[in-house]
């Protein structure tokens, strides 16, 4: 059997043949993909990750900053640090909120 043969059997198989059913199964998988993206919205979405892990680890070497021993453990400091740890563990950790 030639590749020609085998090319002519294979179109007459398709052509002749219905597909076969699979009663709407690829139609709920397809279903359930989420949409494609946007190149434009993945560019601007990495951007927002990049400023969000930009400003977390400026938080976290501000928290540590305050905290180190290098300033007095006032209420300003304590406050400022607290504050600082707060923002970052809201950038950090996943949240609807956060989109982190």
């Amino acid at each position: 059997m030639t590749d020609d043969d085998l090319d002519t059997r294979l179109h007459r198989q398709l052509q002749d043949e219905p597909e076969p059913d699979d009663a709407g199964f690829s139609l709920g998988v397809m279903a359930a993909l989420p949409p494609p993206v946007a190149a434009d919205q993945r560019r601007w979405a990495r951007a927002v990750r990049y400023v969000q892990w930009t400003a977390a680890s400026l938080a976290a070497c501000g928290a540590t900053a305050l905290l180190s021993g290098a300033y007095p453990l006032d209420l300003a400091h304590t406050t400022a640090a607290s504050v600082l740890l707060v923002l970052l563990t809201f950038w950090v950790i996943p949240s609807r909120w956060s989109r982190g």
